[in-house]
């Protein structure tokens, strides 16, 4: 499976475990220069960890400063989860 979040993360899955990736392009001195890389950035057992995760990271990643700036950002990073899943995700990111 592999699902593309936006331009910088996606999520993929093996038998066991979901894992969100970071996507790069690698460089001209690697063996296919110019290729869409992944770099796993977190391991998770379900796919609401995993979308929680991002969550997380964007918050922490952001350059906000007030808390309506944070609270604009997860509104905002809600509805791009419930574009590409086409429900409401904030009752399920609510109970956890």
């Amino acid at each position: 499976m592999r699902l593309d979040i936006n331009s910088k993360y996606c999520i993929t899955s093996d038998e066991r475990q979901f894992i969100v990736n970071q996507k790069g392009i690698s460089g001209e001195k690697s063996e296919k220069p110019g290729e869409e890389t992944l770099r796993p950035i977190g391991y998770f057992g379900t796919l609401n960890s995993c979308l929680k995760f991002l969550v997380n990271k964007q918050i922490r990643d952001s350059d906000c400063r007030s808390f309506m700036e944070v609270v604009s950002l997860v509104k905002s990073l809600h509805d791009e989860i419930d574009q590409l899943c086409n429900f409401d995700t904030s009752k399920e990111m609510e109970n956890g």
